[in-house]
């Protein structure tokens, strides 16, 4: 879908809500999400509040490739991220959702769900595709500083589009939920390219009869274990081998290419899991990128695995809203050859109003080995997220 579709849509569907705030019987009050306004009879709710993330890092580099090695760029503090957000609800059948990113002028999300009921509704817009957990979960919800290695290898990341999703067998042992959709598979403000479109479906299974929001860290302490196991695929043609919040772009190897020249598969593999203090997250992925003007297939295969920890759920003298947690790292870029990217992390977390008001400390390992060396650096960032 064309962002010159999209935005009508939007702008009609906040004039049809406002109409109703007007002559609703609602209140205004500051809660989890920012200034909201709610209206209990209606179930209608319209919400605003901003975010920024500030951060010291020794280093800015990312690591990914051997050439990062080369030239360690010293970061010192930055103004990471900035954000503002919108939220809507009319009468319990549509949401909405735009944020933009306040430092670079780009629009991050802008989002509308036709909420029909639990077993099936319909979202269209851009935003980030439910493809797999760790790209989902904002970054104002990670254990982390940033996301892993693995994120800059497989993340599909904001797409325009259209999504069905929906739950059946809510409460029992075969609950699950699923995602089926069509995007433009050019990444962020990026409309088709008159090719084959990007098809993207997940198959989550929460074994545990609840939905696992898609969050980290297990600030709620649920005292029955929560979790789901989940599969997900994507095919796309573009002319892009790699997304990012910036949009599409390259891989190393290749080049600027042309509309649909990139054929790319991806497959996923996902488990999470919650209970009381302590929380458990893994992914896999495979991902073939097939050059269909010069020829050749590339596959790639990786993926992480973190915990987080609550020490306070078994030493009363810890502090109830510390956490502490690890991660680990590993993606192969071109099977077949001798090429790793390995990362190791730690990290503890200070929570002064849940995800709203946190500090975050870590440190991470991390090297790359190419057909000729092998470079390592350790990186340390502290970091303080702060909603309003």
């Amino acid at each position: 879908m064309r962002r010159s579709t999209a935005l009508p849509i939007f702008l009609v569907f906040a004039q049809i809500f406002f109409m109703d705030c007007v002559s609703a019987d609602g209140e205004w009050a500051y809660g989890d999400r920012g200034l909201e306004w709610s209206d209990q009879t209606t179930g209608s709710y319209l919400w605003t509040g901003v975010r920024a993330q500030t951060r010291y890092s020794n280093l800015e580099n990312n690591f990914n490739l051997i050439e990062d090695f080369d030239d360690p760029v010293e970061s010192g503090f930055s103004v990471n991220r900035a954000r503002i957000k919108i939220g809507v609800g009319y009468r319990q059948l549509i949401t909405g959702y735009h944020e933009s990113d306040v430092r670079h002028g780009n629009l991050l999300d802008l989002r509308g769900t036709w909420v029909a009921h639990e077993g099936f509704n319909i979202r269209v817009g851009q935003w980030k595709p439910e493809f797999n957990r760790e790209r989902v979960d904002s970054s104002g919800k990670q254990q982390f500083s940033d996301r892993s290695i693995a994120n800059y290898w497989f993340t599909i990341d904001r797409q325009w589009g259209l999504m069905a999703s929906g739950r059946k067998s809510a409460g029992d042992e075969f609950d699950s939920s699923w995602w089926a959709g069509v995007l433009a598979g050019n990444g962020r403000s990026q409309s088709t390219d008159g090719g084959r479109p990007m098809l993207m479906a997940r198959w989550q299974w929460n074994y545990s009869g609840e939905v696992l929001p898609f969050s980290q860290s297990a600030l709620k302490r649920y005292e029955r274990p929560r979790g789901s196991l989940a599969f997900a695929g994507v095919s796309n043609d573009s002319k892009y081998t790699r997304y990012s919040s910036g949009g599409g772009g390259q891989l190393e190897g290749y080049e600027e290419g042309e509309s649909n020249q990139y054929r790319i598969h991806q497959l996923m593999q996902e488990w999470a899991w919650h209970h009381r203090g302590l929380s458990i997250q893994q992914e896999l992925h495979w991902k073939a990128i097939e050059d269909r003007r010069r020829g050749g297939t590339r596959n790639l295969f990786g993926g992480y695995a973190q915990i987080g920890w609550f020490p306070a759920e078994y030493w009363q003298n810890v502090p109830d809203n510390v956490e502490i947690a690890s991660r680990i790292a590993y993606v192969n870029p071109d099977q077949g050859q001798d090429l790793r990217d390995i990362e190791f992390s730690l990290a503890a977390n200070i929570f002064f109003n849940g995800h709203r008001n946190k500090l975050t400390f870590d440190t991470s390992y991390l090297s790359v080995i190419d057909d000729s060396r092998q470079e390592s650096d350790v990186r340390f960032r502290v970091q303080w997220d702060i909603s309003l």
